[in-house]
């Protein structure tokens, strides 16, 4: 959109979550349109929230339980704009080497079980549906109560993202994926995106 703002890039790490794009600038720069690409932050340190009008877009980045996470919130048209090959990547590299959990690591810490996971997310998420299983899915493989934050915050922000709250639950069967209780789901792809603990 050169015709209405500059190109802007915003780089995020944990403990690292800047207010402002990576040229220090909070906006899409002098042109006309300038104004219709915000950066602000209501928490900082935890919250960005990136607002690009013209597309009608909203980003929101947040630091949860020591992992960064965050939703999506784009017009379809723009989601189904570009081909495979134009692609732009939100995470390129992957989680960096000190993020990742091994088995062993994971073994040592000492897993939560399945059933308690479930009751620690059932505490701030009372619909089984893929906040739920996410949830279950971080807290059982994380071993770490905490974990039941992004999944909440998530769906924070798909409550203010959706006009219609009937959309609001995401099920199983909803994304094509058989529903099964005792299994935690893989990551969905439905409008909202989160980035998953790596396991190696």
């Amino acid at each position: 959109m050169q015709e209405c703002i500059d190109q802007k890039v915003y780089r995020a790490e944990v403990d690292n979550l800047p207010a402002a794009f990576e040229d220090g600038s909070v906006n899409g720069g002098y042109r006309p349109g300038g104004s219709s690409l915000s950066i602000r932050t209501a928490n900082p340190g935890n919250h960005v929230e990136i607002r690009a009008a013209y597309i009608g877009t909203t980003i929101v980045v947040r630091q949860t339980a020591g992992q960064l996470s965050f939703s999506i919130r784009v017009a379809e048209d723009v989601a189904r704009a570009f081909s495979a090959e134009q692609d732009l990547q939100l995470c390129v590299a992957g989680c960096p080497p000190s993020q990742r959990l091994s088995r062993s690591e994971r073994n040592r810490r000492g897993a939560i079980p399945v059933d308690a996971a479930r009751r620690l997310c059932k505490q701030g998420l009372p619909v089984e549906d893929a906040y739920f299983q996410s949830c279950v899915f971080d807290v059982f493989i994380s071993g770490d109560p905490n974990f039941t934050m992004p999944a909440r915050t998530a769906l924070e922000d798909a409550r203010a993202f959706l006009p219609d709250l009937e959309k609001l639950h995401l099920f199983p069967s909803d994304a094509g994926v058989p529903r099964s209780p005792a299994t935690p789901l893989g990551p969905l792809l439905a409008g909202l995106f989160f980035l998953w603990l790596c396991i190696q």
